[in-house]
């Protein structure tokens, strides 16, 4: 793996930048990455500030009809409270997702001054750095979970270098455990590993959205007090090679430089992933997130010797044509992926579904 410079040099995020030279430098990235203006980001932005702005009024509209309805009793005023309480709450529910993309997507627009820092910064650290939006590694197991999109790409050079980046992933695939909005930071193994999850406990709070869960039955108890910091979650009947891979030396490292953020193995990557934006012109987020590549490399390169032996005993690999055959063919098929279930908010949303259904089935049958 192509390892972060050390120590990592921040001063470009910290450095004074007069206007002048933030103009030129903005024009000079502009002429290598057009696409760094972000116009469909801006048009997804106006379209969304409709329903953002407009919430509050619908919020005030829903109610005044409650209100009135109340007041003026009646028959089938109880019914009409019900249509509008679930009518008011399904259009406030929409509002409230949609307020919440706006000011997720807004936080990421082009601003001249960070994205000028962020390419003097990849520069003075021999990284490249695109802009965005953009597409990611073309074998990254993030762009299989849905449409991905990625911001504020940094990449240290080889074909195995370590990639940081802000990422969206739209038309998300059932099951995806990832959150729709988040950052990454990607770094390649010498071999494909089993699907491991450690969900870091000391993170901030996740956003309530359909993302999956994996499954209890998954979740592996570790030594010692680190199940305070992360869960780990393993495919059933690879126990013993999670433990093998994540011994207490490593945990130790994880929980003393990678806590606050979420480590998943897929196929032949490392992802540490945050619902956090990670690529940042914060100085002490870089420093953090280089102390925890620096903490894992040495570690990764000799999960090199890990063997499956499920396949050593005799169990049929993909053909070479096959797709999973090319990313995870020294792992069985039992352990490339985890299990999931349903998340709360996918149960909320199916849930909130079915009762507006009832009560307006209910409310057309007495009309």
């Amino acid at each position: 793996m192509q390892a972060l410079p050390t120590p990592l040099d921040t001063s470009a995020l910290t450095d004074r930048l007069r206007r002048r030279d933030v103009r030129r430098l903005w024009r000079e990235l502009l002429a290598e990455h057009p696409d760094a203006r972000d116009v469909g980001g801006a048009l997804r932005r106006f379209v969304l500030a409709v329903p953002t702005f407009g919430l509050p009024l619908g919020i005030l509209a829903f109610a005044t009809a409650l209100t009135s309805e109340i007041s003026e009793g009646g028959d089938d005023a109880l019914m009409s409270v019900l249509v509008i309480s679930v009518l008011g709450g399904l259009t406030i529910g929409v509002g409230v997702l949609c307020a919440w993309v706006w000011f997720r997507l807004r936080r990421r627009r082009p601003r001249k001054r960070v994205l000028v820092r962020l390419m003097r910064f990849a520069a003075a650290n021999g990284m490249e750095f695109r802009p965005g939006p953009a597409g990611a590694h073309r074998r990254l197991p993030l762009r299989r979970r849905g449409s991905l999109n990625v911001h504020r790409v940094l990449r240290t050079p080889g074909d195995r270098g370590v990639e940081f980046a802000n990422y969206e992933i739209m038309n998300k695939r059932s099951g995806v455990t990832t959150p729709q909005f988040g950052g990454y930071c990607a770094l390649r193994l010498p071999t494909a590993l089993p699907n491991i999850l450690l969900q870091s406990e000391d993170g901030p709070a996740r956003p309530l959205t359909l993302s999956g869960v994996p499954r209890d039955s998954q979740r592996l108890s570790l030594e010692g007090d680190f199940d305070r910091y992360f869960q780990l979650y393993c495919p059933e009947g690879y126990e013993r090679d999670a433990l093998y891979l994540f011994t207490p030396d490593v945990m130790a490292r994880l929980v003393e430089n990678v806590r606050g953020l979420d480590v998943e193995i897929v196929d032949d990557w490392m992802l540490l992933l945050s619902i956090r934006d990670l690529v940042t012109d914060r100085a002490d987020r870089w420093l953090a997130l280089a102390a925890a590549v620096d903490a894992l490399d040495d570690r990764i390169e000799r999960w090199g010797r890990w063997r499956d032996e499920r396949i050593a005993h005799g169990e049929a690999v993909p053909t070479p044509g096959d797709h999973a055959a090319r990313d995870s063919a020294t792992v069985a098929e039992a352990g490339r992926r985890l299990r999931t279930a349903w998340g709360v908010g996918t149960v909320l949303v199916l849930a909130a579904m079915a009762v507006g259904a009832v009560v307006l089935g209910i409310a057309i049958s007495m009309r």
